[in-house]
């Protein structure tokens, strides 16, 4: 039964995706670039379109208005791929580590130990860490009219869904610790990066007032949080496993 612990371990190489921090910003900054590019050039050419070459201007117009389009579908397509791994590394993580709190749980209950304590907070993970789809949610921010809202409410199930999950592991790791002990083994673990609980009325209230540049610093959370939770969830892991192996 340890072997299954061990390959639900090995799989969060493919299921714990680190998203580059920059990967979010590249269409805000496709978009400006193509903004620039479009309007320097009209300007440009505006200025000298009577003196040199007139006939060229309505084409370069043109030319500049479909360099910024090709620009734009390129960064709505970057923005759609961002928000589907958000939310398809959410769901992989979160089956993950069901099946590996599981395969904890009755490993443990195999060996005799009284595993009530895990058993709840499996129970709790079954019910409540359920599956987004992934497709839809990285879509409906093109719904007319409310789109924007239904990308902030990406936002705010992203933020408070990982808070919930790390909370549920914390409570996971602390009767699995409480569990080893019985056996003489020391799990404790010091959890260096926690995710906080985000406020999304504020958040979405400081984005307004700032014009939204605050945005940026929500997007920037999305990313962060689950990359540092991915890599805490390393160190427990490699701990537990090296001391499940020796019982």
């Amino acid at each position: 039964m340890i072997e299954r612990i061990e390959e639900y371990v090995r799989r969060r190489d493919f299921t714990d995706y680190i998203m580059p921090i920059w990967l979010p910003f590249l269409p805000v900054s496709i978009v400006l670039i193509a903004s620039f590019i479009f309007f320097a050039t009209l300007t440009i050419h505006k200025n000298y379109r009577y003196y040199h070459f007139s006939y060229l201007y309505e084409d370069i117009a043109y030319l500049a208005f479909g360099i910024y389009l090709i620009l734009a579908v390129f960064a709505t397509a970057i923005n759609v791929y961002v928000v589907y791994k958000w939310v398809s590394r959410r769901n992989e993580h979160f089956k993950r580590q069901r099946l590996l709190f599981n395969s904890i749980k009755d490993f443990l209950k195999s060996k005799g130990f009284d595993v009530s304590g895990l058993e709840t907070i499996c129970m709790e993970v079954d019910i409540e860490e359920t599956e987004k789809n992934a497709v839809l949610w990285a879509l409906i921010q093109f719904v007319p009219y409310v789109g924007g809202f239904l990308l902030i409410y990406v936002y705010h199930f992203l933020n408070k869904d990982f808070y919930r999950h790390e909370k549920r592991e914390e409570h996971f790791l602390s009767a699995l610790s409480n569990v080893l002990s019985k056996a003489g083994f020391d799990f404790s673990y010091i959890r260096y990066n926690t995710i906080p609980d985000r406020s999304t009325i504020l958040y979405l209230v400081l984005t307004i007032l700032t014009f939204g540049f605050f945005g940026l610093y929500w997007v920037y959370t999305l990313t962060k949080d689950p990359n540092n939770h991915f890599v805490e969830h390393r160190k427990w892991e490699d701990t537990m496993l090296n001391i499940l192996r020796r019982l």
